[in-house]
């Protein structure tokens, strides 16, 4: 197994502003473990961003944040199966 951060096991951790009447992309942000971090609406620079990255991980992204940057997050090549949402994990 590698560690964190070694090659094909990087996290970019993320967080989205959707305005909810239309529904239109605030904001993406995002920081990956080596502490580059991203903070923009642009999807197109979001998916440069994380390129590279094994898994995303955020609060609550699954529902509704992934309907508005779940096609972001394949075209950057991350696997449905590596997006963790925490909110299943805290209590």
């Amino acid at each position: 197994m590698g560690e964190v951060g070694h090659k094909g096991y990087s996290v970019a951790f993320i967080d989205t502003e959707i305005e909810p009447k239309s529904h239109k992309i605030l904001d993406v942000g995002s920081v990956k473990e080596n502490g580059s971090n991203f903070h923009n609406a642009s999807m197109s620079e979001f998916i440069q961003f994380i390129k590279g990255s094994r898994f995303v991980c955020g609060h609550n992204i699954l529902t509704p944040a992934i309907q508005y940057i779940g096609n972001a997050l394949v075209d950057a090549g991350v696997s449905p199966a590596n997006i963790i949402d925490t909110l299943f994990l805290s209590p």
